[in-house]
């Protein structure tokens, strides 16, 4: 199924493959994409050489080029070589997509400027955390440390960070298995909550959402190393270094 109102705006990152990779999974394609990057060619020559493994992955398929799951379920896709978002280019190609709701998977610690907010287009963006209570950055661990679980919520994206209106959002249990928490599991987990969001979409025909409450609102900054330590080997896991 294609989604004639959704597209996607795509970095060359894990949770990016892991986006595409749950929206062919799961039939529901976004129109089209907009992938951006500082070096396409390599993308693109990385997509060439790449060969495919017949067996299935629990999370999704780290290796698997963005460009090679665009191709085989015949997505339409423009390469950008831009690596900023909030660059002329990016808001003028923005600017000219048809479909209303733009799914954002940008280079970590990006934050979209007031101009792309003036294109009159919904971006929705998965933060890994439960909102309002774990704004800012490395939430999976604060939220891990604090309550033992860890979620993602989906939002469209305003000027504040992680202070956008509330479309869905979900808890889950740790994997029992070793998984690389940063560049496998966060990004598979905000796979899943997209997934929900559009199968939102599809049921009710459209997307409403809900302004945050404030009483419990807190901002997070990114985890000290320490801390990080602690809560990987509460959960039984050794430091693996992600994307």
């Amino acid at each position: 199924m294609v989604l004639s109102d959704f597209a996607m705006i795509a970095a060359d990152t894990a949770r990016s493959k892991a986006y595409i990779q749950a929206m062919i999974q799961g039939e529901k394609l976004p129109a089209m994409c907009i992938i951006y990057s500082e070096n396409c060619k390599r993308m693109e020559e990385r997509a060439e050489i790449y060969e495919e493994e017949h067996y299935s992955k629990k999370y999704f398929d780290v290796d698997c080029p963005i460009i090679f799951s665009l191709r085989k379920a015949n997505i339409p896709y423009i390469l950008v070589e831009n690596k900023n978002i909030n660059s002329e280019q990016m808001a003028g190609i923005i600017g000219k997509c048809r479909e209303k709701y733009l799914i954002y998977s940008g280079y970590g610690g990006e934050i979209l400027k007031k101009p792309l907010f003036q294109l009159d287009k919904k971006f929705i963006h998965i933060h890994a955390g439960i909102l309002p209570e774990y704004r800012g950055s490395t939430t999976f661990y604060f939220s891990y440390l604090q309550e033992k679980q860890v979620g993602a919520t989906a939002i469209f994206l305003n000027e504040k960070i992680d202070c956008g209106e509330i479309i869905t959002q979900n808890t889950y249990e740790l994997p029992q298995e070793m998984v690389d928490t940063d560049y496998i599991y966060e990004p598979y987990i905000r796979s899943q909550v997209l997934m929900d969001v559009l199968n939102k979409y599809v049921k009710e025909g459209e997307l409403v959402a809900s302004s945050q409450e404030n009483e419990r609102a807190e901002d997070y900054f990114i985890i000290h190393p320490v801390l990080k330590h602690v809560a990987l080997l509460d959960m039984g896991f050794h430091e693996i270094s992600g994307e």
